[in-house]
């Protein structure tokens, strides 16, 4: 891991977060295709994967020294993809895994605080994608974790 990148510190605490929730069988840091579920062991199912996504930053000046650009706010995408076998109550699964993944990733101090720099990003916005997909047995959704922090020169 970069030492700078704050891009990946705030990525392998999503996956440490995520893997402290008893719902949650396997945290991969890639993304599966369909095709490859069916090689998946059933007890690592449910599987989330995190994806992060490059941060899109908005250059800032720090007031020190004239006409010198030495701050950056940036925007992380990190996308959730969460996998889970269920035929019977599908929707109620949904639910209940992503009310663990959103109350988990929301209640995380560390991660989040508007007491920058004691935390790693300043604010976080999280999106559900509307359509879930049901493929029986296996159920699929995603959500959108949009991290907001501050970084310098040193790194993303």
């Amino acid at each position: 891991m970069a030492t700078n990148s704050k891009r990946e510190q705030i990525l392998v605490a999503v996956v440490n977060n995520i893997e402290d929730i008893p719902a949650i069988s396997v945290v991969k840091r890639m993304r599966p295709a369909f095709a490859d579920l069916e090689s998946v062991a059933h007890t690592e199912i449910p599987l989330v994967a995190v994806v992060g996504k490059l941060p899109a930053p908005v250059q800032k000046r720090s007031g020190r020294q004239t006409g010198i650009i030495d701050k950056f706010l940036s925007d992380l995408e990190v996308e959730l993809y969460c996998y889970a076998l269920e035929n019977v109550e599908p929707d109620t699964k949904v639910s209940d895994l992503s009310d663990d993944l959103w109350s988990k990733l929301y209640s995380d101090p560390t991660l989040i605080t508007d007491a920058y720099p004691k935390g790693l990003a300043l604010w976080l916005n999280i999106r559900p994608e509307v359509q879930v997909g049901f493929w029986d047995p296996y159920i699929v959704f995603k959500m959108i974790c949009t991290y907001q922090y501050v970084h310098d020169t040193g790194g993303i």
